[in-house]
This record gives C-alpha cells, sequence and structure tokens, in this order.
C-alpha cells in the first residue's frame, strides 16, 4: 500500500510506539489542532455531522489554488482523542491531490495498532471521517 508520504511518516510513528505512547501523541494532536476557519462559521450552523461519529464532528474540505485539497474540522475541545485522530487525518492528507485522497485504503491505520490505545466505535469513527474525505475529494475533481 502506497501513502502520501506525510501520512505514511504518522503510521510509521505510530506503529513503533507503545500504547501510553499513542495516547500522548493523539492528546498532543489535539492539543496543537487548529480551530475552524472564521469564513467556515456559516456554513457550520447548516451542517449534520458526521454520523459515524459519536462526538460531532463537522468536515469542511476545499481544493487549494495548486489543487490540493484542504480539510478543515469543528470538533469540541471536551473530545480530545477524536480531534487527535481527525489532526492525524489532516496533516497526512491536507495538501494531497484528490485522487491521492481518493486511493487511501480505509483500513491505511492497521500497522498503526490503534486498537491498542483506543476503542472500535472510534476507530469506526476514524474510518467514517475517512470516508467523508473521500467523498469531499471526489466532489472536489467534478467541479
Amino acid at each position: 500500500m502506497t501513502l502520501p508520504n506525510k501520512l505514511q511518516e504518522i503510521v510509521d510513528d505510530f506503529a513503533s510506539m507503545s500504547r501510553e505512547e499513542k495516547i500522548e501523541t493523539l492528546i498532543a494532536y489535539a492539543e496543537s489542532f487548529p480551530e475552524l476557519p472564521e469564513r467556515f462559521a456559516e456554513a457550520r450552523a447548516k451542517m449534520e455531522p458526521i454520523a459515524e461519529c459519536m462526538t460531532p464532528v463537522y468536515l469542511f474540505a476545499e481544493k487549494a489554488d495548486d489543487d490540493g485539497m484542504l480539510f478543515h474540522f469543528d470538533i469540541p475541545k471536551q473530545s480530545p482523542t477524536v480531534r487527535g485522530l481527525a489532526a492525524i487525518l489532516a496533516n497526512g492528507l491536507n495538501g494531497c491531490q484528490p485522487e491521492e485522497v481518493i486511493s487511501i485504503p480505509a483500513d491505511f491505520y492497521a500497522p498503526m495498532n490503534l486498537e491498542e490505545a483506543i476503542s472500535g466505535q472510534r476507530l469506526n469513527g476514524f474510518r467514517g471521517v475517512l470516508a467523508h474525505m473521500k467523498q469531499a475529494a471526489v466532489e472536489a475533481l467534478g467541479r
């Protein structure tokens, strides 16, 4: 499986971590997670959260000037695990071309052994967020 370089680096880093290190790293990702840009505030009020997630997760996708994808999220600060998982996806996929995002396997994270640190329910949400990101990339190709 070939992943974009940034995402592969994240997968490799997590694969070598202990359970405790994975939790600490997810929290660090959550703490560095950027707030939703103000320009999306009005659209956010009209959106439904991603259904696969128990935590309200809102995804905003756009194409950059170089046609790379940019993903923005609105996730409550009280949900550091979810924010950390979304940050993994954003850090690993921001700037990628839509075709690259679409080609990411749903189980790309298997080598990370995240089940050591988080629940299966959180992993289902993680897969759901990736599926929505891929759908946004498909839509971006049609624009």
